[in-house]
């Protein structure tokens, strides 16, 4: 009896994994940011909303083959809030995604997150529009917070 084996496969298996080992995982963390502020608005027929709630952000550092550092962000939001002329409640969450690679080293970025906020009455639904001021280093260490918050019209 003749037994063949096909050593091609298992040196792509080999060498998949030797790839996927390469970009190691140097540090997974996390963080909860709370967010206690009025969102002016820009929409006619819309109004400032007291805001509270959170958003919970993730970060995932790893070692870049082409050098620098790789993050990957993560954040979910889950907000309410007190429309300031109508007293209506409003309700918002949303999930956000960002990675980026820098030399850099704390890593500082700010993004802009768009969130509708949905009238649990009859004033008009919204689009919350945050600015959020994130610093992460290498090791993972997070630092954020909300820089600013607004309202427009819900598109």
């Amino acid at each position: 009896m003749k037994i063949q084996l096909n050593i091609a496969p298992i040196a792509i298996l080999v060498i998949v994994g030797m790839i996927v080992a390469s970009r190691e995982v140097l540090a997974q963390s996390s963080a909860d940011v709370a967010v206690n502020q009025t969102a002016s608005t820009t929409c006619s027929a819309g109004e400032s909303v007291a805001l509270s709630g959170n958003l919970h952000v993730q970060v995932s550092t790893a070692a870049d083959p082409n050098g620098g550092t790789r993050y990957e962000i993560g954040m979910s939001s889950s907000l309410t809030g007190v429309g300031q002329s109508t007293q209506a409640s409003y309700s918002g969450s949303g999930s956000y995604g960002y990675g980026f690679t820098t030399l850099d080293s704390p890593a500082q970025v700010t993004l802009e997150l768009g969130t509708p906020l949905k009238s649990q009455d009859s004033a008009p639904d919204l689009r919350l529009i945050q600015s959020v001021s994130l610093t992460v280093d290498s090791s993972g260490n997070i630092s954020a917070s909300v820089i600013s918050s607004s309202t427009d019209c819900a598109q």
